[in-house]
């Protein structure tokens, strides 16, 4: 039963530019109608959606379906920014981001926290420390070490 749901699902992430499009009376996109209508048929019939759904974006991820021009234009992309050479110093910087602008506004503390790779730790920048200043903090004595060390 759920094969049939699953083949539902899969059409209507096929058609989901052209749905996302139309809209309805209501104000609400096509998709998003006949999304909510097969949710409502899998519940009636016991069957659970996301159950289904987690499936068919596992199969997305593995390869076995692809969902059509949407998935052609992301790969396309992907293609593309992997292709270009890299030349950010951190990881997962966007343009605009929290972490874009601490590196615009306060590049000389984060050059502090630059790894041996050339990467920023973030988490470390953001607490105010570098790696020998945490260090010094970890093994500070505590009551609870000297009592331990007695």
């Amino acid at each position: 039963m759920a094969e049939g749901y699953e083949a539902q699902i899969k059409a209507l992430l096929e058609n989901k530019d052209s749905l996302t499009k139309k809209m309805t009376k209501d104000g609400r996109s096509k998709y998003a109608v006949q999304m909510n209508e097969l949710k409502k048929r899998m519940k009636a019939d016991g069957v659970k959606f996301n159950t289904v759904l987690n499936s068919v974006k596992k199969q997305e991820r593995e390869g076995t379906f692809d969902r059509g021009a949407e998935g052609k234009r992301k790969n396309k992309l992907r293609k593309k920014i992997a292709a270009e050479p890299q030349n950010v110093l951190t990881k997962g910087r966007h343009k605009g981001s929290d972490a874009d602008k601490i590196v615009e506004t306060d590049m000389v503390k984060v050059e502090k926290h630059l790894g041996k790779d050339g990467t920023v730790d973030f988490s470390k920048h953001l607490a105010g420390e570098t790696d020998a200043e945490r260090k010094k903090r970890k093994n500070k004595m505590t009551p609870a070490k000297i009592a331990k060390s007695r």
